[in-house]
């Protein structure tokens, strides 16, 4: 450790803002850390998708022919850190005092390696530790360890309806389950099983599986908290709600779409057990020999007496997530220091000595002002190509429409009733199911307390689907994509 000792927030972001440490964020886009550019100087986003039309001077773009598919965001972070350009632009930027440092939204043990050889430094815990934390399952047993209850539930085999009937039956489970497997994001791998018809519809893929976690059935209202688990100890950000399943911005039943900065929709109590819980899942991690950034999800009973406080695990992601950009772009955090440098602080020869416990109340007493995000997918089934979508940056609403005001890296520059529009797919991609289209901020909530999306919520999302446009294929290009039938195309994992 550096003899120097980081004692202060002010400190903290003098370091990180000169430093002279190089940073890559290597994904498909820049989004999870869109922000981290404007705090840190030497900080580069390694992207397949220009979500800027090149006006984002911190984003560099690989130079290649042709069109590549991919499978996952894996094969992209492969090809990207392949691409001649970009290796050419880590030797020009490398210091020989320090290695240049990367950042991965996901990777794999043929990533670490490549990383290795490139002479970098991947500041984030081995995949195989990413990966048997990741697994549904073991979240579950890892609260368990630390008394951090999840929905009753049964960690079981399940091989057809009769089974399941039986199972709900031993466990004292709901007649009405939610089946979740190991792993999957945004909804795609849960099952809302009411009748053997839903059973059927998902018996595939849950019967596939070695173990699968049945939940009973709560109406609850989704939270996500971030945090970082350090050598001092865990660092919690706000609370998040989430918007979960609503059709028109998502086609998946529990999938996600959205979040509002919104620690007020609960009781003082409740957001207290949250970040309890929360210390204690990061000690646990880090027991674990996990260091760095995390998100956990929690279910709160909506029927359950409001003095009972009845916070339920919903699940854990290793990593940097889809809100982090809605986390270290939130008030408290742009008011002081991003979440995330706390995971530079972990990975530097820097000691720092802010106190998590303090920290942590300093965020639990914060009044945030109102922000929310919500993530437009593609819902219909039928492929179609993109003719007109909104370019990223600042607008205003006039009369209904969309009225570009200036382009901005971020939110962080917008004001007021201004919305910031971040721009996934473009002109000339396919859309297909599920595909990211944009994700829009605005300095207001989203959803009301039922789960219910606010009437300019509503208003935001139509204009918002107005503007973006679209055509149907030509016979060639219908072709091309039978072609390449069963392959991913690099955005469907952008999150």
């Amino acid at each position: 450790m550096s003899k120097h000792r980081l004692t202060t927030l002010d400190e903290i972001k003098e370091f990180i803002k000169e430093d002279k440490t190089v940073y890559y964020f290597v994904s498909a886009s820049n989004f999870n850390l869109m922000m981290m550019s404007d705090w840190v100087d030497n900080w580069f986003n390694v992207n397949f998708i220009d979500s800027y039309n090149q006006k984002n001077s911190s984003v560099i773009l690989p130079e290649y022919d042709g069109n590549p598919v991919f499978q996952n965001i894996e094969d992209i972070n492969h090809f990207l850190l392949g691409n001649k350009k970009i290796v050419e632009h880590i030797q020009k930027h490398s210091l020989k005092d320090r290695p240049a440092k990367v950042i991965f939204l996901f990777y794999d043990p043929e990533l670490e390696k490549l990383v290795d050889s490139l002479g970098l430094d991947l500041i984030m815990p081995p995949n195989k530790l990413v990966k048997t934390i990741d697994n549904k399952i073991t979240t579950t047993e890892i609260g368990n360890s630390v008394n951090v209850p999840s929905v009753p539930n049964a960690l079981v085999k399940v091989t057809s309806y009769q089974q399941l009937q039986s199972i709900i039956h031993k466990y004292s489970l709901t007649a009405d389950v939610v089946i979740q497997t190991a792993f999957g994001d945004s909804g795609k791998t849960t099952y809302f099983i009411s009748s053997q018809d839903d059973y059927k519809r998902a018996a595939e893929k849950i019967e596939a599986e070695d173990t699968v976690k049945v939940m009973s059935r709560v109406n609850c209202l989704q939270v996500a908290i971030e945090a970082c688990t350090t050598r001092n100890g865990t660092y919690i950000g706000p609370v998040l709600t989430e918007i979960i399943g609503h059709p028109d911005l998502t086609p998946y039943p529990g999938g996600w779409c959205g979040n509002d900065v919104n620690p007020e929709a609960f009781s003082k109590q409740i957001r207290k057990t949250l970040f309890a819980y929360t210390e204690k899942l990061g000690d646990a991690l880090y027991h674990l020999g996990y260091r760095g950034y995390f998100e956990v999800d929690y279910l709160i009973d909506a029927d359950a007496d409001a003095d009972n406080n009845v916070v339920y695990l919903g699940e854990i992601n290793p990593r940097v997530t889809g809100i982090s950009a809605l986390t270290n772009l939130s008030s408290y955090c742009n008011e002081s220091i991003p979440l995330f440098a706390f995971h530079l602080l972990e990975y530097s020869d820097i000691d720092f000595d802010i106190e998590p416990k303090a920290f942590n109340q300093q965020v639990l007493n914060s009044k945030h002002k109102p922000f929310g995000q919500l993530i437009f997918k593609a819902v219909q089934n039928k492929l179609k190509i993109v003719t007109h979508i909104p370019h990223s940056g600042i607008y205003h609403i006039v009369n209904e429409q969309l009225e570009f005001v200036r382009f901005a890296n971020n939110s962080r520059a917008m004001a007021g009733n201004e919305i910031y529009i971040l721009r996934i797919i473009k002109e000339g991609d396919y859309i297909y199911k599920g595909a990211d289209l944009v994700i829009v901020f605005a300095n207001h909530l989203m959803q009301d307390h039922n789960k219910k999306l606010y009437p300019v919520t509503k208003k935001l999302l139509k204009i918002i689907q107005a503007s973006i446009q679209s055509r149907e294929l030509s016979d060639e290009e219908q072709q091309i994509v039978d072609r390449y039938a069963g392959r991913s195309s690099i955005k469907s994992s952008e999150q």
